[in-house]
């Protein structure tokens, strides 16, 4: 390789050139020092504790009626998508949201109870 400005015959692989230290070629930048492994079952393995991947959509709507169980009338509906999804889920044993189809049981309840108490103290202060 010759440089371009002196004409001195330099190496190859030649970084500057020997005699007048003119750039002769650019060195490719590293844009890691290390490569970058993706592992596909790593990435959809956290994935699913974002988002809902794998998981039944009863499941998830059990889990988000659990939440608004609060509300008190979504409390039975909860219930429902709960049981329905953990027989979803013993269904399909790909599917995930056990969890999410319990915890809309268990915050159904508690919205019954709370939504029963309701009903019951509104009729008993309409009796009197």
């Amino acid at each position: 390789m010759f440089c371009p400005k002196c004409g001195t015959e330099n190496e190859n692989n030649a970084y500057r050139c020997v005699s007048c230290q003119t750039i002769i070629q650019i060195q490719p930048i590293p844009l890691a020092s290390q490569p970058v492994n993706v592992n596909p079952a790593q990435y959809d393995s956290d994935l699913k504790y974002i988002l809902p991947v794998g998981r039944s959509a009863l499941a998830v709507a059990a889990g988000y009626a659990g939440l608004f169980s609060a509300l008190l009338v979504f409390g039975p509906i909860a219930i429902l998508l709960g049981i329905l999804a953990l027989k979803d889920i013993k269904k399909n044993p790909e599917k995930m949201g056990k969890g999410r189809a319990i915890f809309g049981i268990v915050m159904g309840i508690l919205g019954t109870i709370g939504l029963v108490a309701v009903i019951v103290i509104q009729m008993t202060s309409s009796a009197i």
